[in-house]
């Protein structure tokens, strides 16, 4: 009979078949660890991965210098054709005539080519189109200047067409490059035609078109200064026109079927009209973004321009004046319409409005055939861009209205100066101004009483406190003083039948001196610092009058009193002044005690 096998035997049978097992499990982790990527392994795959993109960025690097040695060697052989077709027609090998459509089949071909390479995303396609506008618009002009090849109306009309084409290419393509060229090529080419004695009605037809393609070229890409320097060489250019007709700039070489005198007034009407319109739709499309510096400066700059180039042609100011009254009127209106968007801060009113103001300021005096008479209707009418400017929430109005105010105090100014006249005309001056004086303190009144427009740009940045609105009361207070000298001028006049220079003299410092002394008394009861600064400067300006001018110009009682009169002021704004600060104390004093904590007792 066999023997059992020994407990310890058995045991370590056991730990041999659990030991076989372990290493079967083993085993087979060892197999699955070893069929996933390790960690050494993925950092080793990183490096074909950097090669790779080494190798990309030198193929591209390849790819771009290839590309633009393309586009050289492309220009250089376009080129090249067109220089061909030059000199052959230098050197008599090809009639100009023949030369000149044999130029522009080619341009046109290389401008359509360019379109074509367009629709297929063509890398050669701005070198095309562009060669070929440029190649057009330089056969243009030697057609004309140097062959006479071409009659001017058919040079001009192709240039229309190729800065039209290029405007067409760009809208079809969604590219913006080919239509700022056509119009640059255009206006330019237009130019050199025929300079210095071209065909001003097809220049100034030509210089018209060229910014109505410069309009729409901006809707393509925002280039404003394609748009400034089409405007700038449009005003030379009729200019020129200008001044040739009446004379001032006449050239050897003028022919006077050129300039023919009845259209001037009609193209600038129309050029006017066009760049008002051109104006009207830049702020419409900005809708409440940012409107551009140029559609916000064209409409005062587009009326001061018209009316100064009309009546130096017209020479007659009252013909002049009713058509730009009514243009001022018409920009108002547009105006009111664009303060009836629902756009912030009201977008385009001011632009209108200084438009409108600036033709109100030079066609009135033409209507009423004298500066200072029209001065209460400005004066009435800053007043009103004021409140309109508050209830259409835009600051630029506010500014426009001060800046109306002192032009009007500067009008006073150059035409009364220091002569004063009698007579029917004195009386009527003194009532304009007498007018002017009460529209300015009304306009200053109401500054101070509203509060400017919260979200405009011109009053958050830089006048946070309205310190413009001085320029409001400056004016008022030269208008008083002029309406002083006249009322004095009257008052000598009929009670002083001596030398009435040396009164005259000491009389405008009496009234400069009594003019301190009410302000600074009405700044004091109204604890006004604004009025107290502005009476010291008065003072100031009284004392430079009473010290430079009348002690070595007058002499004898009239010194005296000019004197006195200084010394009264200077005494009482002293007082004033003392009292204010005496008062600035007590105030503050009173101000301390209320914000104290009360003293707690012992």
């Amino acid at each position: 009979m066999p023997s059992e096998p020994h407990p310890l035997e058995q045991k370590i049978g056991e730990l041999s078949l659990q030991l076989a097992r372990l290493g079967e499990r083993v085993e087979q982790l060892e197999q699955q660890v070893s069929a996933k990527p390790l960690a050494p392994r993925k950092q080793a795959t990183k490096t074909p991965v950097v090669a790779e993109e080494a190798s990309e960025s030198g193929s591209l690097l390849h790819l771009d210098s290839s590309s633009l040695l393309q586009i050289v060697a492309v220009l250089c052989f376009l080129l090249v054709v067109a220089l061909g077709l030059r000199a052959l027609t230098d050197n008599g090998l090809l009639e100009p005539h023949l030369g000149s459509i044999l130029g522009i089949f080619y341009a046109a071909s290389l401008i359509i080519g360019g379109h074509l390479f367009y629709r297929k995303t063509n890398p050669l396609a701005p070198v095309f189109c562009i060669t070929g506008a440029v190649v057009m618009f330089s056969v243009m002009v030697e057609a004309h200047t140097r062959f006479s090849a071409l009659p001017e109306a058919i040079a001009y009309l192709v240039l229309a067409v190729t800065g039209i084409g290029m405007a067409t290419i760009s809208y079809l393509n969604k590219v913006a490059l080919p239509i700022i060229v056509g119009t640059l090529g255009m206006c330019f080419a237009a130019v050199a035609i025929g300079y210095p004695t071209p065909h001003y009605p097809y220049l100034a037809l030509m210089l018209w078109a060229s910014n109505i393609l410069g309009f729409f070229a901006t809707r393509l890409k925002r280039c404003s200064w394609l748009r400034w320097l089409l405007l700038v060489t449009t005003h030379f250019m009729l200019q020129l026109w200008g001044l040739k007709l009446v004379g001032v700039m006449v050239h050897s070489q003028d022919k006077p079927e050129l300039l023919v005198p009845g259209l001037f007034i009609p193209i600038v009407a129309l050029i006017g009209l066009t760049f008002m319109m051109i104006a009207l739709f830049g702020i419409i499309r900005s809708g409440d973004e940012k409107v551009s510096k140029f559609d916000f400066t064209l409409p005062a700059v587009n009326a001061a321009w018209c009316y100064v180039a009309g009546i130096y042609v017209l020479k007659d100011p009252e013909l002049f004046g009713v058509p730009a009254a009514a243009a001022a009127v018409i920009h108002f209106a547009l105006a009111y319409w664009l303060s009836r968007r629902s756009t912030s801060n009201a977008q385009g009113t001011n632009a209108f409005t200084a438009g409108g103001l600036i033709l109100a300021c030079l066609s009135l005096p033409a209507l009423f055939n004298d500066m200072v008479l029209p001065l209460p209707i400005l004066s009435a009418l800053a007043f009103a861009t004021c409140y309109l400017a508050n209830r259409w929430s835009s600051g630029g109005m506010r500014i426009s209205s001060y800046l109306l105010q002192a032009y009007i105090s500067a009008i006073i100014i150059v035409e009364i100066g220091g002569s004063v006249q009698g007579g029917p005309r004195s009386l009527a001056i003194l009532i304009a101004v007498l007018i002017c004086c009460v529209m300015t303190g009304a306009h200053f009144f109401y500054a101070r009483q509203s509060r400017p427009p919260e979200n405009s740009k011109i009053f958050i940045q830089y006048d946070k406190k309205d310190k413009s609105a001085l320029l409001v009361l400056f004016a008022g207070l030269i208008n008083s003083f002029f309406a002083s000298m006249i009322i004095a001028h009257y008052v000598l006049q009929y009670y002083y039948q001596e030398d009435m220079s040396v009164a005259f003299t000491a009389t405008q410092s009496i009234i400069i001196s009594f003019a301190a002394i009410f302000i600074m008394v009405q700044a004091f009861f109204k604890n006004n610092s604004e009025l107290r600064n502005v009476s010291i400067l008065i003072l100031l300006i009284g004392g430079g009058k009473v010290f430079i001018i009348d002690m070595l110009n007058i002499s004898g009682a009239w010194l005296v009193a000019s004197l006195f009169s200084f010394g009264i002021a200077a005494a009482l704004e002293s007082l004033v002044l003392a009292r204010w600060k005496t008062a600035d104390v007590s105030r503050s004093s009173a101000l301390r005690r209320q914000t104290e904590p009360p003293a707690e007792p012992n």
